[in-house]
């Protein structure tokens, strides 16, 4: 049996292999006991940086397994940022492992309470949103599994308000009832967030909740005010006396900082060149007595010109920003992190410096030497020394410099007045020099966690970073709008108002490089994509307004930082349609609008809204190993093949990869020459060359265990190509090869991509429940389900998940219901006729209907041809007949609620709130089921349905009739992925 007494050895069991000899600070036991005895979580956490705010994910593991109904399934923990290193993704990583690899111990009889029956894959799944745009896009695969999941305020918001940027429609459902249901929202620096706040608030007391509670949130700040504990009546947890003086808390809590002033002497036309070398210059003199120097800069532009003045110098130097790629940032850190994160090893003595922006604000475990800052607000200043001394080792002071850009006014376009309200305030505090005058700072200011704190309860309001927002008054009507997910209503309340306030932020727009798109035939982009769906890790989240800049080739920028910039009169001016000049006369580029498979378009910049996913071709450069960079002109890399995907790698075979392998193994990221023609080939050339030629062959590029031998090789000699590696070795096992020639529908003609063949550990189609073909076809080509079996497979799981968590038996019952009734209209002849590939002989043949055909998921042009032999209408839903069958067979069932469990198959592939496609049927027949009237498809439209919707949405609150929605399609979803044909 477990105690609150046993939380002590289950952290200690879950770090120490990875962080040494670790057990919970005092105000991490303290935390687990007040939860323990209050019965809930506090609304805040106030604990300085550097004291692991990040261990409220231990607690929160702990409790459910300990006190499951002080519990919440999924936790969400916010950061309103862009991160360069995920310390909570990290963190609830190590989580995820300990309690999967456990089998004794603390941690095993953890995973034991949190396993749910009928689960015997992971304990706690681990997921990031970090783009919008996924692989697997069922991030959660159960809806009663337990889950850590890290994001943004616009991805986590953005789904809770069934509007999930980057998700397309019909799974925005999910996605609402996934985040809004049982589940705790931990908002990290809340004083960015308040706008969130306020919204989830007024969203709990505008529905019923009559399932689950409505979403527990606390938010967690390094200088909550004691004067909010007192006149809001929050419940505050803090350090206590007990963390001051225990020996590791206590020794970081007074870590000697010293700090220091420093002015740099410009003008507004010079600081973007006086400002970058006057910073690099101090960084390059404070390195000579620093292993590692830190160098923060307000925005991606000013970092790149520090690191510009640095790179190609005598001491080694890198750059990190939030607006790179996780790919690209992952391979960085592999080969970095070591020698800048906490507790490193130190006996490597080359010096090195790290430029970065706000990025590593948070989220970043680092320990600097020595800190250089750009002036900034207080809390952002804060944040920045928490990096320096960080675990308090040493008794000399670190040195770090505030500098100041004296052309600052309070207009600034990063921060606004309180950038310069906090230098002004801060040279009451201690004397400031100039950079070629340090000295004349003095001895500056101690910079002590400790001291810091109540240092900022003594600033004046106007240095700090937050400030005041009006949020729109959140009404039933806006929720019961947004609630309509498919078809969207027109017109669509905008949630941005919601997330972050009246003010001119915008969601950003995710950008993925890709190679191979023929630039004088842009209709052939989507069906390449379409090969390879993008994946978060590729993406790039960047502002609206920049990137139309760069698409049309705008020579103008404006401030991009690893905070949201609101945006200036020019950019307000050029929203209204007037045009942005070109640099090159008539050169408009084009983009791929990416929604979801079978589902893109061809756009230019004036298409692109806030929250967009576009797909961009690597010839229009503006990216490079270290991110963003819009004055690149040279072809960047596509990192698709890099993706983890699941644990599920997809290679695609083909040149691209000469120039992947080069930059994964840490050569030139740009080469301008094929590798293996080079003077000296690399090592890896000759295996490269056989798998290319396997590929090209016709007899060995569709036989799998033909490509093993060269994968094999290439692992082999690739030195320091961790990430391709990764990918290369996870392709040993039962893999797919699938020749990639395309048919045009209309002409018959055959095209082939770059690659021609594309590699996989397994076939994911199975989770794509959104098109016709994705969910009428295998995880296995052509491996054929019957209907029958497959509906009682899907029933039992999804009687199975309701159980779990806790439903009523009717709807347990319900759910049930609908899982074995919900691809009834399956039966339709000829939507069997096309799961036989159009062959109609075979479908009156065969002895039982399927659910599943043996298509291969990954060919369109065959599906579209089945459909045509077929002559099964396009746009016609078989859940439209599926849920017509249904009422029939719900004349007598008063166990369960017949409205709902119509509403639950009608819905099954996300449509249907509130209202199917209307598709009429130009050639109706006669559907024939025994005990069943004659069925006429003609009869495709059911109009009581948005009446319905909106009854069960009062009876079971919107995000409860979401999560009811969410266990049949998981449960479809869960079957159609592992081929399950029986309970």
């Amino acid at each position: 049996m477990l105690t609150a007494d046993d939380f002590t050895a289950f952290v200690a069991q879950v770090h120490s292999p990875d962080l040494g000899d670790r057990t919970p600070f005092p105000w991490q036991r303290a935390l687990l006991d007040r939860i323990l005895a209050e019965g809930r979580w506090p609304d805040v956490i106030d604990v300085p940086t550097g004291l692991g705010k990040t261990s409220v994910l231990d607690v929160a593991v702990f409790v459910a397994a300990l006190r499951p109904q002080l519990a919440r399934r999924r936790v969400f923990f916010v950061v309103d940022r862009r991160l360069v290193v995920d310390e909570a993704h990290e963190h609830a990583t190590r989580l995820a492992t300990a309690l999967r690899d456990a089998t004794s111990g603390v941690c095993a009889q953890v995973a034991q309470a949190l396993r749910m029956p009928g689960d015997d894959g992971e304990v706690l799944t681990v997921a990031r949103m970090r783009g919008g745009v996924t692989w697997d896009r069922i991030w959660v695969e159960r809806p009663d599994r337990y889950a850590i999941v890290t994001g943004t305020v616009d991805q986590v918001g953005s789904r809770l308000l069934f509007r999930g940027y980057g998700v397309s429609e019909h799974a925005r459902s999910i996605d609402a009832a996934l985040v809004a249901t049982d589940s705790l929202i931990v908002i990290d620096e809340a004083h960015l967030a308040d706008a969130f706040q306020t919204t989830i608030t007024a969203a709990s007391a505008l529905d019923p909740w009559p399932l689950t509670p409505a979403p527990a949130v606390v938010t967690m700040s390094a200088t909550t005010p004691t004067t909010q504990e007192q006149s809001g009546g929050a419940w505050v947890h803090r350090i206590s006396a007990a963390d001051e003086e225990h020996p590791a808390a206590g020794r970081r809590l007074r870590a000697r900082k010293r700090l220091c002033l420093l002015t740099v002497p410009t003008s507004r036309a010079k600081a973007a060149t006086d400002v970058p070398r006057a910073m690099a210059t101090l960084a390059s003199r404070l390195a000579c007595n620093a292993t590692v120097v830190g160098v923060v800069a307000n925005t991606v532009a000013r970092a790149r010109g520090i690191f510009g003045h640095l790179a190609g110098g005598p001491v080694e130097v890198i750059l990190l920003t939030g607006r790179s790629r996780p790919i690209d940032r992952d391979i960085l850190l592999a080969r970095h992190y070591e020698r800048i994160k906490a507790g490193r090893n130190r006996a490597d003595p080359r010096p090195l410096i790290v430029v970065a922006t706000q990025t590593i604000e948070v989220g970043a475990n680092i320990d600097l030497d020595a800190l250089i800052t750009e002036s900034a607000p207080l809390s952002a200043l804060i944040q920045r020394l928490g990096r320096l001394n960080r675990l308090g080792l040493y008794d000399d002071p670190a040195p770090a410099y505030i500098v100041h850009d004296a052309s600052v006014t309070d207009d600034d376009p990063v921060y606004g007045p309180a950038r310069l309200a906090t230098w002004q305030w801060l040279t009451t505090q201690t004397p400031s020099g100039t950079v070629a005058k340090p000295e004349a700072a003095g001895n500056g200011l101690d910079a002590s966690p400790a001291t810091l704190r109540t240092l900022a309860a003594s600033a004046p309001t106007e240095t700090g970073a937050g400030t005041m927002v009006t949020v729109p008054v959140l009404a039933s009507a806006t929720l019961d709008a947004w609630s309509r997910t498919s078809p969207t209503p027109h017109p669509d309340p905008p949630i941005p108002p919601f997330l972050h306030g009246l003010t001119d932020h915008a969601p950003p727009v995710t950008v993925i490089w890709r190679t191979g798109l023929p630039n004088d035939e842009p209709q052939r982009w989507p069906a390449i994509i379409d090969l390879l769906p993008p994946a978060t890790e590729e993406a790039i989240d960047i502002p609206l307004r920049e990137l139309r800049r760069w698409l049309l080739q705008d020579p103008d920028t404006e401030p991009v930082a690893d905070i949201e910039v609101p945006e200036t009169d020019t950019d307000k001016r050029r929203a209204t349609g007037k045009p942005l000049p070109l640099r090159n006369a008539g050169e408009e580029r084009r983009v791929l609008r990416y929604h979801h498979r079978g589902d893109t378009e061809i756009a230019t910049a004036g298409h692109i809204q806030p929250g967009d996913t576009i797909v961009v071709p690597v010839e229009y450069g503006g990216c490079d190993q270290y991110g963003w960079n819009p004055a690149s002109t040279h072809t960047a890399i596509d990192v698709a093949d890099l993706a983890y995907r699941r644990g599920k790698p997809v290679l695609r075979i083909g040149p691209h990869l000469r120039h992947l392998a080069t930059y994964a193994t840490g050569a030139n990221p740009a080469p301008t020459t094929s590798p293996d023609t080079s003077p000296e080939a690399p090592p890896w050339a000759a295996p490269f060359n056989e798998l290319l030629a396997l590929a090209t062959s016709k007899t060995g590029q569709t036989q799998p265990d033909t490509y093993r031998e060269a994968l094999t090789a290439l692992a082999a000699v690739l030195d320091h190509g961790e990430p391709l590696r990764r990918t290369l070795t996870g392709l040993q096992g039962r893999i797919t090869a699938t020749p990639t020639q395309q048919t045009e529908p209309a002409t018959g003609t055959s095209w082939t991509p770059a690659f021609p063949v594309i590699l996989a550990a397994t076939n994911t189609s199975g989770a794509d429940d959104d098109s016709e073909i994705g969910s009428s076809t295998t995880a296995y080509p052509r491996r054929k389900i019957s209907l029958d079996a497959h509906q009682r497979a899907v029933a039992a799981r999804a009687a199975q998940f309701a159980t779990n968590l806790g439903l009523a038996p009717y709807l347990t019952a319900s759910v049930e219901a609908a899982g074995r009734w919900h691809d009834e209209g399956k039966r339709d002849l000829r939507f069997q006729t096309m799961l036989f590939a159009g062959r109609r002989g075979a479908a009156e043949l065969a002895p039982e209907p399927l659910a599943k055909s043996g298509l291969d998921p990954t060919n369109r042009a065959e599906a579209i041809r089945a459909r045509e032999a077929a002559e099964y209408p396009p746009g016609m839903r078989h859940e439209a007949l599926s849920a017509r069958i249904a009422r029939h067979r719900l004349t007598h069932t008063p166990d369960l609620d017949a409205d709902l469990v119509v509403h639950l198959i009608a819905s099954h592939h996300g449509r249907n709130r509130p209202l199917l496609p209307p598709v009429t049927d130009p050639e109706p027949i006669k559907i024939n089921i025994p005990g069943l009237p004659a069925l006429n498809t003609a009869d495709t439209i059911d109009w009581a349905a948005p009446a319905r919707f909106s009854r069960l949405n009062c009876q079971y609150g919107r995000w409860g009739l979401a999560l009811l929605e969410a266990i049949v399609r998981l449960a479809d979803i869960w079957c159609s992925a592992r081929d399950e044909e029986k309970p």
